[in-house]
């Protein structure tokens, strides 16, 4: 079976500045992979290629058997056509940093809104799914609420209903928990380790070591750039190998 997403080679800069320099990766189905290091190391960029919010300037991306991106001439990514990447999109859903809910629709709107556009699906069994993403995030007695009525976790929780309305193959979360206090932080981790616990493909860029470290099958360390190591979870962040995620760790833990 081919991985659920798998980036090669990819490559990306900003400018004179070259964020991502060759990351390869694959996850495969129903695996859980916490992507940790420090700020400016190219983790959201990583997220941001593979979730088509940037393009790749080198390598290759691909969604099973959907190519969106392949190496072309000198290594250049040269994109699939637009019907091509409708079809990668249908297969992830992505949960920001800072929630990126619509601020004028209802809880019950901003969940419904892009499986009846997007996907063309019937309202009456987008409903049904809603009203249960509702209640199993904790939320019932919000569906009608705007987002500002709402505490920061809450809307992430609406967040992450949003993207499970699509039926996704994975999940990306970009730092789910950084914009939260710490109160409000375990309610959005525990939905989180539930998704987990249900096998749900996951990609999750995280500060929190103690949730890469329960929930993670695999935790990929990247600095400068590139990954520097990834292996299974307490592997990494209890016994790693390499001396810049031992110093990364010896910080974040002082």
């Amino acid at each position: 079976m081919p991985p659920v997403v798998s980036i090669e080679n990819a490559r990306k800069a900003f400018g004179a500045a070259e964020v991502l320099r060759g990351i390869s990766l694959e996850v495969a189905r129903g695996e859980v992979v916490a992507v940790i290091g420090p700020s400016g190391g190219g983790k959201s960029t990583l997220l941001r290629c593979m979730t088509l919010l940037e393009r790749l300037d080198a390598g290759s991306l691909s969604y099973g058997e959907v190519d969106v991106a392949a190496s072309g001439a000198g290594g250049a990514s040269v994109y699939a056509e637009r019907d091509v990447l409708k079809r990668a999109r249908a297969r992830f859903g992505l949960v920001f940093q800072n929630y990126n809910l619509f601020p004028h629709f209802t809880v019950m709107r901003n969940i419904m809104d892009a499986p009846i556009r997007a996907q063309r699906r019937e309202r009456a069994e987008v409903q049904r799914r809603a009203w249960g993403l509702i209640e199993r995030m904790g939320l019932s007695g919000c569906a009608d609420k705007v987002p500002c009525q709402l505490s920061g976790g809450q809307q992430q929780r609406v967040a992450i209903a949003r993207a499970l309305a699509m039926d996704p193959q994975i999940i990306y979360f970009d730092e789910p928990t950084s914009a939260l206090d710490p109160e409000l932080t375990a309610g959005v981790l525990r939905v989180i380790r539930g998704l987990a616990a249900e096998c749900m493909t996951m990609v999750v860029v995280t500060h929190e070591m103690d949730f890469a470290r329960e929930v993670a099958d695999r935790v990929v360390f990247m600095d400068g750039g590139v990954i520097v190591e990834e292996g299974p979870a307490r592997q990494v962040l209890d016994s790693p190998r390499e001396a810049r995620t031992r110093a990364f760790l010896a910080r974040i833990e002082e």
